[in-house]
């Protein structure tokens, strides 16, 4: 990474931590069973990644979620191909600030959304992605666990640095269906 860029970035994180400091937001642990409104957030840069995330949409709008996910492409231009259809949105490097923060009306709309769940997919440290995270709205946000996460996830799960995006889906689908809360018998 370049000098420029890392210095860019370090003084988004510094102002990402004071607005997650202003946050307020309603938490409650929610089970997938529970849920009706679910919000998605993966990195859509590798065609196959963007694919069995579609396949993680279908089957949560199979099971009668209402799913808005959006996807970060690491260009500055979208491809022709990624167009938004089936709730799959996306956004590019195009959109980011110059201290490396997303400003558009979909990442904006996003993060206001009132999602039972937001899933951040990202097995990465993609810096874009952790912001809408940390400054979403939703009531129980559900990520990959790292300690520098820990102020903005309710659920952190741990896997190894190298598996798929398909098993990290597959751990997080696994934990959140185990969830029982109150209203479950």
């Amino acid at each position: 990474m370049e000098i420029g860029r890392s210095f860019r970035l370090k003084v988004g994180r510094v102002i990402f931590m004071r607005e997650l400091k202003n946050l307020q937001r309603e938490r409650k642990v929610i089970s997938l069973g529970d849920a009706k409104t679910v919000g998605i957030l993966y990195n859509a840069s590798e065609k196959a990644d963007f694919e069995t995330v579609r396949a993680f949409v279908k089957k949560l709008l199979s099971e009668k979620k209402e799913v808005t996910s959006l996807g970060f492409v690491d260009k500055k231009e979208l491809a022709e191909n990624q167009f938004s259809k089936l709730g799959l949105d996306f956004f590019s490097r195009k959109d980011l600030s110059f201290y490396m923060i997303p400003k558009n009306i979909l990442v904006n709309n996003f993060s206001k959304g009132d999602f039972d769940i937001l899933i951040n997919l990202n097995v990465e440290n993609c810096f874009p992605l952790q912001y809408i995270s940390g400054i979403s709205k939703a009531k129980f946000r559900v990520g990959r666990y790292d300690p520098a996460n820990t102020h903005f996830y309710d659920l952190m799960i741990k896997t190894t640095e190298h598996e798929s995006l398909q098993h990290f889906i597959e751990q997080v689908d696994h934990y959140l269906t185990l969830i029982k809360t109150k209203n479950e018998s």
